[in-house]
């Protein structure tokens, strides 16, 4: 490791390395959760608990103390038996709590200021006997809890490099990095320096098998592929989007050749500025974002709703001639957004529409009779019969607009009824309305939006 990497590494240590007072606020959480968990399972003997991820291993990163426990159910109880008790007695054990969904609902709360996970599960030793996502969560503590000590704050400056870097975390809003692929990377190139000398030459096409210890390229494979240790049929980089793995690739290979502490701090945005640059933009492109409602959905499944909308909206410009050049989409607390800009705003009257060549006389006289019937004088161009017709929608903001009033089906069915019931489609200076000024900014190209 050259000096100058050994001295960042040395600075951003400070950075993600959580303090004592942390420490002990976990600690004191953790007690008290163990106590009031014996004490919850007293009435059922056959159920245990476990503490799981990043605490249990000691990987959180500064700032982010979160617990999670599971509780470990034998198969003699039902699916519908192991929520309601596992509800039952998450509820029990937490300060205050709301209700979560992931395979199944579980106890999101907080124990002495600490938020904490209360996940039912079924108890099992290998993946075979895996019933529900949430089962392989302990086999995976189990397999990383010794192998991961003495590397933990590795691990952490692996988060902080990739939390600066907008690409930490695998829910479908972000497609980056989950805390276990961090772990499993650390434990399999040793360090978070070797990580990243790896990252630096990663490919779309490589497989990672960490428990056999090799690294070897797959043809035809579209996506890096982290083989999980306790169940080699997963991809555990199977959230990471192709853009996140660039990303995250030219991120290391920028560390490696000039290594800053700024890679592990968040960059400051001057947001006056920065609002004044997009609106000095916004008056000058054609952008559009249509905005409705949020729906009360596990955010997984809006974000997936949220994409397919952004999808469909983009192909049906595309479809119409109006050259989508980009978009986008994300929500806030009450609001859903998608962004579009395209690069013509107008179209002109009329559309020419290709009609048969002069050889095929069958259909030559079909499209001349509709022709006929539509009042519309066809041409002959090399060979070919056209006709010009009156363009139906020529605006591309009303183009949005019609869209979403006729097929507010195509952005999926929680989304969708919140478009049926109401939107908005702004264009120009008006965008701003979304107070996402960051993400306005990247998706303009006026910040960067390389993982740099």
């Amino acid at each position: 490791m050259s000096t100058d990497v050994e001295g960042v590494v040395s600075e951003a240590l400070k950075l993600v390395v959580p303090d004592e007072e942390e420490r002990e606020k976990g600690k004191r959480a953790e007690k008290t959760l163990k106590r009031r968990l014996d004490k919850a399972l007293e009435e059922l003997s056959d159920v245990s608990y476990e503490f799981v991820g990043s605490y249990a291993r000691d990987t959180w990163l500064r700032g982010n103390l979160e617990i999670d426990v599971f509780l470990l159910f034998p198969f003699s109880y039902t699916m519908g038996e192991l929520e309601k008790l596992g509800l039952e007695v998450g509820m029990k054990v937490v300060d205050e709590y709301e209700l979560r969904y992931a395979a199944h609902p579980y106890i999101h709360g907080r124990v002495e200021g600490v938020e904490v996970d209360i996940v039912p599960c079924y108890r099992i030793t290998d993946a075979s006997e895996i019933r529900t996502a949430v089962d392989r969560t302990p086999l995976h503590h189990r397999w990383l809890k010794d192998r991961v000590k003495g590397r933990e704050n590795d691990v952490r400056l692996l988060k902080g490099f990739l939390k600066a870097g907008g690409i930490y975390g695998a829910e479908y809003r972000v497609k980056g990095f989950s805390g276990y692929l961090c772990e499993l990377l650390v434990v399999f190139y040793g360090s978070f320096v070797e990580t990243v000398k790896a990252g630096s030459s990663l490919r779309r096409d490589l497989v990672i098998d960490i428990k056999a210890g090799k690294v070897y390229r797959k043809k035809g494979n579209e996506k890096l592929f982290v083989v999980d240790p306790v169940d080699e049929r997963r991809n555990v980089a199977a959230n990471l989007s192709i853009d996140n793995l660039a990303r995250f690739v030219q991120r290391c290979r920028a560390f490696l050749s000039s290594p800053s502490v700024e890679f592990f701090r968040v960059e400051p945005v001057d947001a006056r500025g920065l609002e004044e640059r997009v609106k000095r933009e916004l008056k000058r492109r054609y952008v559009y974002c249509l905005i409705t409602s949020k729906p009360d959905i596990v955010e997984d499944n809006l974000y997936t709703q949220l994409e397919r909308g952004e999808r469909k909206l983009f192909e049906h410009l595309q479809r119409l001639g109006f050259s989508p050049l980009r978009s986008m989409s994300f929500a806030d607390d009450s609001s859903c957004y998608i962004f579009l800009e395209v690069a013509v705003k107008e179209l002109s009257p009329v559309i020419r529409r290709m009609g048969p060549v002069f050889e095929d006389e069958k259909n030559v006289e079909r499209f001349l009779k509709k022709c006929r019937s539509r009042n519309q004088n066809p041409f002959i161009e090399d060979g070919r019969f056209w006709v010009y017709s009156e363009r139906e929608i020529r605006d591309a903001g009303d183009a949005v607009r019609r869209f979403a009033e006729k097929e507010w089906r195509a952005f999926g069915k929680n989304l969708g009824e919140c478009v049926k019931n109401g939107f908005e489609v702004l264009e120009g200076k008006f965008v701003t309305k979304c107070r996402n000024v960051r993400e306005l900014a990247k998706f303009l190209g006026l910040i960067s939006d390389t993982g740099v």
